[in-house]
């Protein structure tokens, strides 16, 4: 299991996610006050505080004095910029892109297996379903399908998987937008997910690894067609 962190990295952590990989609050934005936060992550104040201190030392977050805290501006910079891609054939990036998934996603789900808590894996799985949902009623399933592996990347417990996946996230997202294999990617998504969840739950290493894979290779092929 994954080594136990404190309550206030844990809350630091989550916070981040909110900011930068579910977009909650922009730059710029003032966070909720503490009675309101504290509630919505469920943590005591002084928890949050510890918390907030962590995220104003990384220049994510800061204090102004008698107005409250705020997102930063500007997010420190993660290390990797995919905008340099933005004049490629899109049909050229999407496929690297896959590939690059392929390279480290089967074993980030493979890590999600040993080391995700019931809860994680209780919120994968109505992640996955999330995604059926969105599918059936002709919603945003790429956006579901996306939260559906972000949540596997969370439960791997490794910091930078988790950081790099919403850069490869937005360039993604765009190609699904305008991908004319959509409806057969949704096929796909479906059909794997199901495939993906169930060794999870199981937590079967192995076969969540291949499942994965079979799923990137999958896409890959989809976006060659």
């Amino acid at each position: 299991m994954a080594k136990k962190t404190k309550l206030s990295e844990q809350t630091s952590d989550r916070l981040y996610e909110m900011i930068a990989d579910e977009h909650r609050y922009a730059p710029g934005s003032k966070l909720p006050n503490e009675n309101e936060l504290s509630e919505e992550l469920q943590v005591s104040r002084t928890t949050l505080r510890e918390a907030i201190s962590f995220l104003v030392a990384q220049g994510v977050l800061e204090i102004r004095r008698g107005k409250g805290t705020y997102v930063a501006s500007v997010l420190p910079a993660t290390g990797l910029d995919l905008t340099e891609l933005a004049g490629m054939r899109s049909r050229v990036r999407a496929k690297d892109l896959f590939e690059m998934r392929l390279i480290f996603e089967p074993e980030t789900v493979a890590l999600a297996c040993q080391r995700a808590t019931d809860e994680e894996l209780e919120q994968i799985r109505k992640k996955a379903e999330r995604v059926e949902e969105e599918a059936l009623r002709g919603g945003d399933w790429p956006r579901a399908d996306q939260e559906f592996h972000l949540a596997i990347i969370r439960a791997s417990h490794n910091e930078y998987m988790r950081r790099l996946y919403p850069i490869i996230n937005g360039a993604v997202n765009e190609i699904l937008q305008i991908s004319p294999n959509r409806r057969h990617m949704q096929e796909i998504a479906l059909a794997d997910n199901r495939l993906i969840l169930d060794f999870l739950l199981q937590r079967d290493e192995a076969g969540a690894r291949h499942a994965m894979s079979i799923h990137m290779k999958h896409l890959v092929r989809t976006l060659r067609e």
